[in-house]
């Protein structure tokens, strides 16, 4: 916790996790094992510099992976000013489900989250880097593309504001609730842990193709999830890559996640 001279306390979050998961079947028997993933970075309450990184390793036939970076900064920057700055990279990654890879080459995320002005002052977090290089499924490239929306409001009640008066706004995100919960004009749909979900990516070309949405299926692979985002109002998780793999092996993992926030406390 970072105290100020009027006795206010700042108290840190942020955890930058470059890859963690767990199988849960082969060849369709139930298999509980859990994958031991690079290490990862995590603040005290206090702030500081939390960095882990490691050249690579893999599980089992599954999985592979390069070099990794996990960093989280927590720091004052001013009077009532903090700044959270958490990154989760992770190069060579390869998942299989045979005779099916999905590999990557890169996958990098960078979040920034200032919180200013005391209690009262909204934090605002944003992506400053998005890396998705060299992603392939099968051999054919998946070129990922995604829009500035959670730079451009940096804060869920900006986001929600737009979402509830500006229908192209609307329409790009309603598609991550059910129909019957989006409407135009109404408050954004919540989790029933509170959570908005929502996605930065807009669509990807594969095979020739452009597609929309941040998802993509391959029979005998699974489904990949492309740039998954968790918000709150002063909080943002954010998911790079997210696999759920079925048929020959059912597992679920993810890259290049982020997870940050603060609060005031006394």
């Amino acid at each position: 916790m970072s105290q100020n001279q009027e006795g206010l306390l700042f108290n840190f979050h942020g955890v930058s996790t470059p890859f963690s998961g767990r199988i849960k079947a082969l060849n369709n028997v139930p298999h509980h094992e859990l994958i031991k993933g690079p290490p990862g970075a995590a603040l005290s309450v206090a702030g500081g510099w939390s960095l882990s990184t490691s050249i690579g390793s893999n599980h089992g036939e599954w999985f592979k992976w390069g070099a990794t970076v996990a960093d989280c900064k927590g720091e004052q920057a001013g009077k009532n000013q903090f700044r959270t700055t958490c990154i989760a990279q992770i190069a060579d990654l390869q998942a299989k489900n045979d005779p099916f890879l999905f590999e990557a080459d890169l996958i990098r995320l960078k979040m920034v989250s200032h919180h200013d002005g005391g209690p009262a002052g909204a934090s605002r977090i944003v992506p400053a880097e998005m890396v998705f290089d060299g992603v392939r499924l099968n051999g054919q490239v998946i070129e990922v593309h995604h829009d500035n929306d959670f730079s451009n409001f940096p804060t869920l009640t900006a986001f929600e504001k737009e979402y509830q008066t500006n229908r192209a706004f609307f329409a790009k995100h309603c598609a991550h609730f059910k129909q019957a919960e989006a409407d135009f004009g109404k408050a954004l749909p919540r989790t029933s842990g509170g959570f908005v979900v929502s996605t930065f990516v807009r669509g990807f070309d594969y095979q020739g193709e452009r597609r929309t949405g941040n998802t993509l299926a391959l029979k005998g692979f699974g489904t990949l999830h492309f740039g998954e985002v968790l918000q709150k109002a002063d909080n943002r998780r954010v998911t790079m890559v997210r696999l759920e793999m079925g048929c020959a092996m059912a597992a679920s993992s993810g890259a290049g996640e982020v997870d940050q926030n603060g609060t005031w406390g006394t």
